[in-house]
């Protein structure tokens, strides 16, 4: 499957739940799993519906918490829904050094963005061609992820937060990290 690029209109549209379970359906679940697997310039943590032009509510992450480990097979979650969240929001585990977001449909956009603590989840997974409610809490980097690959559900991009909340936006370029001067750029997102 081909990730698209903002400023795609797919991207911007909230996606459906899935009610429906079949061939076709599992099909695009183990892509979606493969797609993000396969993505390796960057990498990915985390690939949603929208990003591959399907306005299906599901997504795949793989984290990994130490982030120099090699990353984990994709789970996909469907349907999924923030139950809970702790009250507080913050840049990343390290409130000294805030983490920087990116998107692999904004390539080479960066930005620190809030974000809950930690986030209870309800979702369903494939298992054996059925799908299986489940419930859990993540924390940390994963939390993070799982808010951003919901965000792609709904319609929002992270460089919304950017400007919203007047955060730092970078661009990479070959000597590493830029902040953007022109911040005209986030707006065509």
């Amino acid at each position: 499957m081909d990730i698209i690029t903002a400023p795609h209109t797919t991207l911007r549209t909230k996606a459906n739940p899935v009610k429906n379970l079949d061939n076709k359906m599992i099909d695009f679940i183990h892509n979606l799993a493969t797609s993000l697997e396969d993505q390796q310039d960057p990498p990915g943590v985390g690939l949603a519906g929208p990003q591959v032009n399907r306005k299906i509510r599901a997504f795949a992450i793989r984290p990994v918490e130490n982030r120099s480990s090699k990353l984990p097979s994709p789970q996909v979650f469907v349907n999924p829904k923030i139950v809970d969240h702790s009250t507080k929001q913050v840049l990343g585990v390290d409130e000294k050094k805030p983490d920087l977001e990116g998107c692999l449909s904004i390539p080479k956009i960066y930005g620190p963005v809030l974000r809950w603590e930690w986030v209870d989840l309800k979702y369903q997974i494939l298992k054996k061609n059925k799908l299986i409610k489940k419930k859990q809490r993540f924390k940390n980097f994963t939390a993070r992820i799982v808010q951003h690959e919901l965000d792609h559900l709904n319609g929002v991009l992270f460089t919304d937060y950017l400007l919203k909340h007047n955060l730092p936006a970078y661009i990479k370029e070959k000597n590493g990290l830029v902040e953007l001067s022109d911040r005209s750029i986030l707006q065509v997102y």
